[in-house]
């Protein structure tokens, strides 16, 4: 019961102005690849609650250049006055060069990443430099053992691990030691994401 009376006050709509900005550097969510899904499912599902500023990554972005101002949209679909949802498509996940100039220019509470630890390396490499100032949150779906030890390092540079399931979780656990410190573990699965 008192889950339920955290997640409900946890995430009820707030006021623009009081939601946390977050960057969420995954595919752009207007297309259509399984993380873009994802993401776009995550962001509308929590338009009420935080502002999202989306590094929309494709091969050869077409857009890229532009920056597109969904918030009527996602207005429109949630029945919600004051979204504020952006897209500025991007060849690639980014590098240190863009983020540090995201990050000088605009206001962020927290980093969002959600795709393959590899695309992240030059992100990991400056985690001190992030993480001294806003926290890094990753959602992994990583379900293949053996468990991806060569990860351990990606992981610890975050502050946040949430685990698409429990086989994510536990892989995650075997990676960075069950009972390690430096790490919030999250299971994020199909139950409790619908909160999310």
């Amino acid at each position: 019961m008192e889950d339920k009376s955290i997640q409900e006050n946890f995430f009820r709509p707030l006021p623009k102005e009081e939601r946390k900005n977050i960057l969420l550097l995954a595919d752009d969510i207007r297309m259509n690849s399984g993380v873009a899904t994802m993401a776009r499912e995550i962001v509308i599902g929590t338009a009420h609650h935080f502002n999202w500023y989306n590094i929309g990554a494709a091969i050869q972005h077409p857009d890229q250049g532009k920056i597109f101002d969904l918030s009527q949209a996602v207005n429109k679909e949630i029945g919600i006055q004051d979204s504020n949802i952006t897209v500025q498509p991007n060849s690639g996940y980014g590098d240190s060069q863009l983020i540090r100039k995201m990050l000088k220019e605009k206001q962020f509470d927290g980093i969002f990443i959600f795709t393959d630890p590899r695309y992240w390396i030059w992100l990991f490499e400056l985690e001190r430099e992030i993480r001294t100032k806003i926290p890094i949150f990753y959602l992994t779906i990583w379900d293949d053992l053996p468990a991806p030890m060569y990860n351990k390092d990606y992981y610890e540079s975050c502050d946040v691990m949430m685990c698409i399931s429990k086989q994510t979780e536990n892989i995650v656990k075997m990676v960075v030691g069950k009972d390690n410190p430096e790490i919030n573990l999250v299971e994020f699965n199909s139950e409790n994401s619908k909160n999310y």
